[in-house]
């Protein structure tokens, strides 16, 4: 519980700081979009109901509804949540929302089977070694057959990584413990970042017909890198496209 507690407390306090800086999301994850909306060109087979792990203020939501598609959506801040559902009202789609509940991505409110489809953007990476197994476990009980799970996460290209996999925990390669006293909107400030390998992704969706990674990388403005201490910053991530 303890835990949780503190994990609750880190990201309220971040969307705090965002909403006071009017810094949060207000555009879908393009990563997630260009996926999904690949399944969605096929009226028939469309899917119908999408659930967002840690779906924040909920613009990637608002963008599934556009689609006349039914959205739920669990996070544990109360107050994105709160967000996620004026953001869906204001933009026409409150006859659309599911369910918008708070929720540990590690354990889901639903049945087994509920979702045709399920996304999630930086929330897994941020869980420990327990918690991400358990929420990847969650994403295979919530699909039903054939379902979709788009999830788009830290790389270990990435040069936050690159620069720091010496400090990366014992018990969790790959995962560092990031505090840099910076703005909690900044990932060198977020606490436990896990920056993923390929060849992880099958071992966390045993029983997927599809597991497909594709790794984005680019280069951040000279300037934008010296901001954050490095002369060049590689941002690295996977777009991790599966079928149950």
């Amino acid at each position: 519980m303890t835990q949780i507690s503190d994990m609750k407390r880190l990201w309220e306090d971040s969307f705090d700081e965002q909403i006071a800086r009017g810094a949060y999301n207000t555009a879908p994850v393009e990563a997630l979009i260009r996926s999904v909306a690949y399944w969605l060109r096929d009226e028939d087979a469309r899917p119908k109901h999408f659930l967002e792990m840690g779906c924040g203020a909920g613009p990637t939501l608002v963008w599934l509804a556009q689609k006349g598609i039914r959205v739920s959506g669990v996070d544990i801040a109360t107050n994105a949540l709160e967000l996620a559902r004026q953001n869906l009202a204001r933009s026409g789609y409150a006859d659309r929302i599911g369910t918008i509940t708070e929720a540990s991505v590690t354990a889901t409110p639903f049945e087994d089977g509920s979702f045709d489809g399920i996304i999630e953007s930086c929330v897994f990476q941020h869980l420990p070694r327990a918690d991400r197994i358990a929420a990847f476990r969650e994403v295979g009980r919530l699909l039903r057959p054939g379902g979709l799970f788009v999830g788009h996460v830290l790389a270990d290209a990435h040069t936050t990584y690159q620069k720091l996999q010496g400090q990366q925990l014992a018990d969790d390669p790959g995962s560092l413990q990031l505090a840099d006293g910076s703005s909690k909107i900044h990932l060198t400030n977020i606490g436990l970042a896990h920056f993923f390998r390929k060849a992880e992704f099958a071992e966390l969706l045993p029983g997927f017909s599809v597991v497909d990674p594709c790794l984005t990388t680019y280069y951040l403005p000279k300037s934008e890198a010296t901001k954050r201490g490095y002369d060049e910053y590689l941002q690295a991530m996977w777009t991790v496209v599966a079928i149950k």
